[in-house]
């Protein structure tokens, strides 16, 4: 196994792959972020503009108008800010901007391994069909943000890529984030279960209480409390962790498996280059699969691995 181009070449190339990896990566965590911060900023809103309504009725029966008046005013102008932010800063366009980014990025980061692996087409002298590829892959999403020269070269695999750094480095390293990212799944899991059950219960709370004061006070609090706790749990989790935890273990087992059948092969470089196949083969699929998932699309176009384009 092996790239046939002379060392610089290789590491001149896989720079250049590496560079744009890094800088969809990067742009990738900058819009994930933004979108975690603006989700939460909702959910938050959201529970405040649901618990304002009941509050403004309570103060109603205790005579305080203008109170009430002030909460009712206060609840239209945050329903109406949550429109405007589902509509602008929260919709599939902003959401497809960080998937696409992160899509673009594993394509370059693929592209290097299987570049410097030297499968097809790269199993033959030259970098313009390495070139061709950073080209296609670039010009399918939105310019990507700068990204410095330590960051471009942070984590870079050598080049010349020996099969043990392969393993070490693609196959391990692989296994090892869908291990941790199963665990986070899991742990994101638990605590949206957690504030669902909180807040349901602060429906029982509000409920009894409301039963204690005056009886016809407890359909004021009971249905926005429990509209609040489906919120929660329908904004945290949208079936997302589950999604996560059933596909990465499922990948993870397939990488697993076949670094079990290339160890127990005889090592040829037939095996090798069977292993890289199928190892960016279970890659790419699992990708394509979470943008679909991310996207809620039933196709996703194939940014991973463009067409070889034609020579002469």
């Amino acid at each position: 196994m092996g790239n046939p181009n002379a060392a610089d070449v290789q590491r001149e190339t896989v720079e250049l792959i590496w560079r744009h990896y890094r800088a969809q990566a990067g742009t990738s965590r900058r819009l994930k972020a933004q979108r975690g911060w603006w989700q939460r900023i909702l959910l938050w809103v959201t529970i405040i503009a649901l618990l304002v309504t009941p509050f403004s009725k309570t103060f109603e029966k205790l005579g305080w108008d203008r109170t009430s008046a002030a909460l009712t005013i206060a609840a239209t102008v945050i329903f109406s800010l949550m429109a405007w932010f589902q509509k602008e800063v929260l919709s599939d366009d902003a959401e497809q901007a960080w998937v696409r980014a992160r899509q673009a990025g594993e394509g370059f980061k693929a592209l290097a391994f299987r570049f410097l692996a030297g499968v097809p087409p790269f199993d033959v002298a030259g970098n313009e069909a390495a070139l061709s590829h950073v080209d296609a892959l670039a010009g399918k999403v939105a310019t990507p943000d700068r990204v410095a020269d330590d960051e471009a070269s942070k984590n870079i695999p050598p080049a010349p890529l020996s099969f043990e750094d392969y393993l070490k480095l693609r196959v391990d390293d692989q296994i090892n984030f869908y291990r941790n990212a199963i665990e986070r799944a899991r742990g994101d899991q638990s605590r949206t279960v957690l504030i669902g059950r909180a807040i349901s219960a602060s429906v029982v709370v509000f409920g009894a209480l409301g039963g204690v004061i005056a009886k016809d006070w407890r359909e004021i609090w009971a249905p926005f409390l429990s509209a609040a706790a489906t919120l929660t749990v329908t904004q945290s989790a949208r079936s997302r962790h589950r999604y996560l935890i059933d596909s990465y273990s499922v990948a993870a087992d397939k990488l697993e498996l076949a670094k079990t059948r290339y160890k127990t092969s005889n090592n040829t470089a037939g095996d090798q280059k069977q292993l890289v196949e199928t190892v960016e083969g279970v890659l790419t699929n699992e990708n394509a699969a979470w943008v679909q998932q991310m996207l809620l699309k039933p196709t996703v176009p194939d940014v991973v691995k463009p067409s070889t384009p034609k020579v002469g």
